[in-house]
């Protein structure tokens, strides 16, 4: 008599076949069979090959059939679609040039630059187009010349496609038209309808919203459609004017290489037969990207959802630029109450560009401003604030053997500098990010069998570049906790103090100082001298040893090196936050390496900066 059957609870190919063995085994006529040595065994591979492909399947089917799980794009895409989220298209870099156009037999007083002219640009050995997204005019500035400024020009081709070669698609009566080509940049789509295609006339414009529209409005709709592709639809006469079917839809839109033209900046026109024309940058192409990647749909579709094309709090903002700004690698976002001075009714917003730079061109700020504009509440301002950065002052004590590794103690200090540098690109480099000891420590010990262990010190740096001879009362807020010292007595002396700030140097009066707290809650300057540091001024400023706050009162220098004075801190955690606002990077300049040899019965250190 047969037992009871035995569930499949295996997945794999050899479980599967030895749990249908294990059931066979089960049954009076099998009880000794030799599954093994008979064509039996053959049967069963084809049960349990039949079982492993339906579990794959069913594995498969299940995944793709939630956003968290899917991995085909187009499944993805087709859950982000049900989230009314249209994933990004691949972005033209756009470069800001002057043109001036030289002509002496030209009397009008303007000339014009017409909607997609083409510019050229020979960048990194490769040729790429630019054109025009509008009509420019170009004023006459002396007799003959003509000039017109911040011409926005585009990297790109210019297609068009028509209703009769076949990009329409009628599915349950509603009209879309498809893209054929995945290069598009959709930021670009104009679609006329029932124009020639020598005119452009009947312009239907892009909205992504059917707030407001009304049934005779000339918008069309867009969503994402198979492999890489887009298709326009259009509001079927409820939210939206709808094309008869009679009429051609001719859609004109602009193909591009993503980031391949980004940092061009030398540009060349001819668009003016017998006119000199030459082509000043103003600012260089940026800005391009490649489509929006798997993953980052799967993060930005919930959130579209979320926010519905709205900024109300701090995140909406950073979510809708960061999702319709590719070039944004971080943004932050706070109230203008928090601001010094308070600005109230306005929204202060920083930017990083991955660029370590500290202000956005005004272009770009331009183009964010007027994004958020039409999604802001009524009454609140957007405003851009010069973005600041927070940076570590890192010394790594290390120990190494030369029995586990053949490398050379400058060669494992090469490894240690690269592995701090790379936990920075993977970890840090953005706003509110943490700085953690114990990982960074981890991934130095792996980085070779040579380095035994390492300990470090970090110190968060905050710099400031003041204006030379103008008095100030600038404050950096550390945002934690600091090492509060004992109390600076002059009789004890400088060489063991161990202050919880501590500047870079600079001058005045002639004098080279520095600055560093004295334990008691003020900031002194101090004079640069190893053998006899003196006091010069010891009330300059003050510090919070609990929210690590500096205030300096009546500062003004003369000079300093470099390019800023650092402000550094010995804070009392491990590991280190990035203060509000500020975005967190480790320069390799500022990592001190200490190579001890680990030896038996003995020991030799080397120190690298």
């Amino acid at each position: 008599m047969a037992s009871v059957k035995t569930p499949i609870t295996e997945l794999d190919f050899d479980s599967v076949k030895n749990q249908l063995k294990t059931y066979l085994r089960t049954q009076t006529q099998f009880k000794d069979y030799n599954f093994e040595g008979s064509n039996m065994s053959v049967f069963l591979d084809v049960l349990a090959f039949n079982t492993f492909q339906n579990n794959f399947y069913t594995n498969m089917a299940i995944n793709e059939m939630f956003l968290d799980s899917a991995v085909i794009k187009n499944s993805i895409i087709s859950h982000a679609k049900e989230l009314n989220y249209v994933p990004r298209s691949r972005k033209s870099a756009k470069a800001v040039v002057q043109v001036t156009i030289t002509d002496a037999s030209i009397t009008d007083s303007t000339i014009s630059i017409p909607t997609y002219t083409n510019f050229s640009a020979n960048y990194q050995g490769d040729l790429y187009n630019f054109v025009t997204n509008q009509t420019y005019v170009a004023r006459r500035t002396a007799p003959g010349v003509y000039v017109a400024d911040n011409v926005e020009i585009f990297e790109g081709q210019m297609l068009a496609s028509f209703q009769k070669e076949g990009f329409i698609i009628d599915a349950d009566g509603i009209l879309r038209v498809q893209l054929s080509n995945d290069e598009a940049d959709t930021d670009s789509i104009v679609v006329f309808i029932d124009a020639e295609a020598t005119e452009d006339q009947n312009i239907f414009t892009r909205t992504n919203t059917i707030f407001g529209v009304k049934p005779t409005d000339k918008v069309f709709y867009l969503e994402a459609y198979l492999d890489d592709r887009y298709a326009i639809y259009f509001g079927n006469n409820e939210f939206g004017l709808q094309p008869q079917e009679f009429e051609d839809v001719r859609v004109r839109y602009r193909i591009c290489s993503g980031p391949e033209a980004n940092g061009a900046s030398s540009f060349s026109t001819s668009f003016l037969e017998g006119a000199a024309v030459s082509v000043v940058t103003i600012s260089a192409a940026a800005g391009g990207q490649e489509r929006e990647s798997m993953e980052s749909i799967r993060y930005f579709a919930p959130k579209a959802l979320q926010i519905q094309e709205r900024a109300i709090t701090t995140s909406d903002y950073e979510i809708l630029l960061k999702q319709a700004f590719p070039e944004i690698t971080a943004v932050a976002a706070y109230g203008g109450e928090e601001l010094e001075p308070p600005q109230f009714g306005k929204v202060a917003i920083s930017i990083y560009l991955n660029d370590q730079t500290q202000l956005i061109s005004s272009t770009l700020a331009n183009s964010y401003i007027e994004y958020l504009s039409d999604r802001s509440p009524l009454g609140i301002e957007p405003i851009f604030v010069q973005t600041k950065f927070v940076y570590a002052n890192l010394e790594i004590d290390a120990i190494y053997s030369m029995k586990n590794s053949e490398k050379s103690s400058a060669q494992l200090e090469t490894l240690i500098r690269s592995a701090v540098q790379t936990y920075s690109d993977s970890n840090l480099e953005s706003f509110n990010t943490v700085l953690r000891k114990s990982k960074l420590t981890s991934a130095i010990d792996d980085t070779d069998d040579g380095i035994l262990s390492n300990n470090i010190t970090i110190m968060p740096i905050i710099e400031f570049s003041p204006f030379i001879n103008i008095s100030t009362n600038p404050t950096f807020k550390f945002e934690a906790e600091l090492i509060k010292p004992y109390a600076f007595r002059a009789a004890n002396g400088f060489t063991d103090y161990k202050p919880a700030i501590k500047s870079s140097t600079f001058d005045i009066n002639g004098t080279c100082l520095y600055l560093q707290d004295d334990g008691l809650g003020r900031i002194q300057t101090i004079t640069d001298d190893l053998t006899n540091p003196q006091v010069i001024n010891p009330n300059a400023g003050s510090v919070n040893y609990i929210t690590g706050e500096v205030k300096l009162t009546n500062f003004k220098v003369e000079e300093y090196t470099g390019n800023a004075i650092k402000i550094m801190a010995r804070v009392k955690k491990s590991d280190v936050k990035a203060p509000q606002g500020r975005v967190f990077i480790i320069r390799d300049t500022d990592v001190k390496v200490n190579m001890t040899l680990e030896e038996r019965g003995s020991s030799s250190t080397t120190s690298v900066v």
